[in-house]
């Protein structure tokens, strides 16, 4: 029997969003583009947030801070 593999939750280039405040700049409800996924566990991501068109900030974000935005196909 092999070990059960652990998956991430997000990939790169899919659209998040915060589920609470990560600083100032980056309020609860602020989409982002996962830029990397640190595949050490916990898992952790690489997001740019924005408003519009306006780059925000580029956090390192834990998994758990952050939820889908919209759908995956």
């Amino acid at each position: 029997m092999q070990p059960s593999k652990i998956m991430n939750k997000f990939n790169e280039y899919d659209v998040v969003q915060t589920t609470h405040s990560l600083s100032e700049q980056v309020p609860s409800g602020t989409k982002g583009t996962v830029l990397l996924v640190f595949r050490d566990l916990p898992f952790q991501y690489e997001v740019e947030f924005f408003d519009g068109a306006e780059s925000l900030e580029t956090l390192t974000v834990k998994e758990k801070d952050l939820q889908c935005f919209g759908l995956r196909e």
